[in-house]
């Protein structure tokens, strides 16, 4: 098939894809990327520490360090050295330029994994099997951003993410393709538990893709729109809200634990000793002006 990956440039959408790629190189593919989310304006100082662990210290210092201490990784950044498929900014989704690019390429399925652009009606129309969304929450109840801090919040049990049609400009109103679940661990922090849901979702799309290829097409389940929020860009408040249930908003442990698993897989002891000391140095002086820190 042609498939078109929308994602964001940032941790959880390049793991995601690194599990993708396997299946991806069965296809031929073209990936466009967002560099943000949201109003980049008044945002709280947890959140913009979080996408700094995401973004910044994930695709500047990361590699950096990666390189300067030689270890090996087969790992692909979204950096200047991708190769594996043409990637480029996407400026305006739903351009008459950016359209045309698409019909030309005549996509079979686009995929969005954060991506930090509205699709709007006449974009979404030009896959002829449609446009998928992975979104980080359970649907129909967490609609918009941030569903698993809410989730969390509310004290569920679980939180869960959702793969769902985007059939027109309406903001995580698709049909459900299938939700999967996890359970909240009270000593891992939020951050911990968001990315979490990638690889669990990153499933979702293999699964999806391959019954595409043998039956055509997927069964999907309407949304009751008359459940559930719809969540904004979270407060100070609400990461407050976090810390005071006595759960981190982001650890050096769990953020070792996610390298360790999906980008520096077999360290040394030696290495592995290394890397968390170089984090907890880099982490405290982030942690400490961003209000990270249980309160």
């Amino acid at each position: 098939m042609n498939l078109v990956l929308f994602l964001n440039k940032d941790l959880e959408a390049n793991i995601s894809y690194n599990l993708l790629k396997p299946e991806l190189l069965k296809h031929k593919v073209r990936i466009y990327y967002s560099d943000s989310v949201g109003n980049p304006k008044n945002k709280p100082s947890d959140l913009l520490a979080l996408e700094y662990f995401e973004k910044e210290f994930f695709f500047n210092e990361l590699p950096e360090f990666i390189s300067k201490n030689k270890m090996e990784s087969s790992f692909e950044f979204f950096d200047q050295n991708f190769s594996s498929f043409p990637i480029e900014k996407c400026a305006n989704i739903n351009s008459k330029e950016f359209i045309q690019e698409m019909e030309d390429f005549n996509p079979d399925l686009f995929i969005s994994i954060r991506f930090g652009k509205i699709f709007k009606n006449e974009i979404s129309q030009v896959p002829t099997k449609g446009l998928l969304n992975l979104h980080s929450a359970i649907l129909p109840d967490y609609r918009g951003i941030m569903g698993t801090l809410h989730a969390i919040k509310q004290e569920k049990d679980t939180i869960g993410c959702t793969l769902h049609t985007i059939p027109n400009s309406g903001i995580d109103t698709g049909e459900i393709i299938e939700i999967a679940k996890l359970e909240i661990n009270r000593s891992k922090s939020l951050f911990g538990h968001i990315v979490q849901l990638y690889p669990l979702g990153t499933d979702l799309i293999i699964k999806s893709l391959k019954k595409m290829e043998r039956d055509g097409s997927l069964e999907t389940q309407e949304q009751n729109l008359q459940q559930g929020n719809y969540f904004t860009v979270p407060t100070e408040n609400d990461f407050d809200q976090i810390k005071h249930l006595g759960m981190e908003i982001i650890s050096v442990k769990d953020y070792q634990d996610i390298l360790t698993v999906f980008i520096l897989k077999n360290l040394s002891k030696i290495q592995k000793h290394h890397l968390k000391e170089w984090m907890i140095s880099s982490f405290t002086d982030e942690m400490h002006s961003s209000r990270l820190l249980k309160v």
